[in-house]
């Protein structure tokens, strides 16, 4: 090696130590200031005040007062929680169904993403939403333990809280806002009962009967009047009375062939559609 060389590769040498001890300070200099800023956010954020509430798997510990909450449901859930005031940052859709959120106005929800479908929740887009919450059902169970990595997660047993009363009061004390479900509660109860008086003389003898058709037409489901949807639930309110073989199901529900629906005449039939859109014209060839 000759001395130009030599001393091009020593200068090579000095000039990649020089950058390294620089990027070295660089890299430890940003940690310090990443450290205070952390510091000094911890120091004028305390910690957040927190409560216990209990769901389908026990207890939960969730802040007093969530500011950012993803709901994962597309109706059942989201609408107490809409009720109560609170706009959650992401809700999930109904897969199949003729309405993306069913019976909850465009205008409630419009500009919330969307989480995934019932049963296939996004950890993805959740974990970028950054809640500080996470409703959910029962039937998430696979999905649980990382959704609770995620945020504070409260998982409500579908078929143990029963109607949309209950849903109410169940979600009013997740957030702390009992006096105003009960508020809302009574303000219903009054429009019942306003819809009671002007029904009563004109329905007083008639009767009704709810049925569910399947996608095909083919077949329909009948629930039990006392069941907890809350359609049935309403319609058991205003004080309508149900067609005598509705009354007579026994378990929750029934399900069967087109040909038995002239056991359910009745004066006012009730169709509730729950099916993609494609689908619709199917029910429209039902014969009653």
């Amino acid at each position: 090696m000759n001395k130009q060389t030599a001393y091009t590769a020593s200068m090579l040498l000095s000039f990649l130590t020089i950058v390294t001890v620089l990027t070295i300070a660089a890299f430890s200099s940003n940690i310090v200031r990443l450290e205070q800023k952390e510091n000094s956010s911890t120091a004028s954020h305390p910690s957040v005040e927190t409560k216990v509430v209990r769901d389908a798997f026990g207890d939960v510990e969730i802040p007093v007062h969530p500011q950012r909450v993803v709901v994962l449901d597309e109706s059942g859930i989201l609408d107490p929680v809409l009720a109560l005031g609170i706009k959650p940052v992401g809700i999930m859709s109904c897969y199949g169904c003729h309405e993306k959120n069913r019976g909850i106005p465009n205008n409630l929800i419009a500009g919330i993403p969307d989480v995934g479908i019932a049963w296939q929740p996004s950890l993805e887009r959740i974990l970028y939403l950054k809640p500080d919450l996470i409703l959910s059902y029962d039937f998430h169970k696979k999905a649980y333990s990382q959704l609770s990595m995620i945020a504070p997660t409260v998982a409500a047993d579908f078929l143990a809280i029963g109607g949309f009363k209950d849903w109410l009061h169940f979600y009013a004390n997740v957030f702390g806002k009992r006096k105003l479900a009960d508020q809302l509660l009574s303000h219903y109860e009054e429009r019942m009962q306003e819809l009671r008086q002007q029904i009563e003389t004109k329905l007083r003898t008639k009767t009704i009967s709810v049925i569910v058709p399947d996608a095909s037409g083919n077949s329909f489901t009948i629930f039990n009047p006392n069941d907890v949807f809350p359609h049935l639930q309403m319609l058991r309110d205003a004080g309508l009375e149900f067609v005598q073989a509705q009354q007579d199901i026994e378990g929750r529900s029934l399900t069967l062939s087109i040909e038995s629906l002239p056991n359910y005449d009745t004066d006012f039939l009730f169709i509730v559609v729950s099916v993609r859109p494609g689908e619709a014209e199917n029910l429209l060839s039902l014969s009653f």
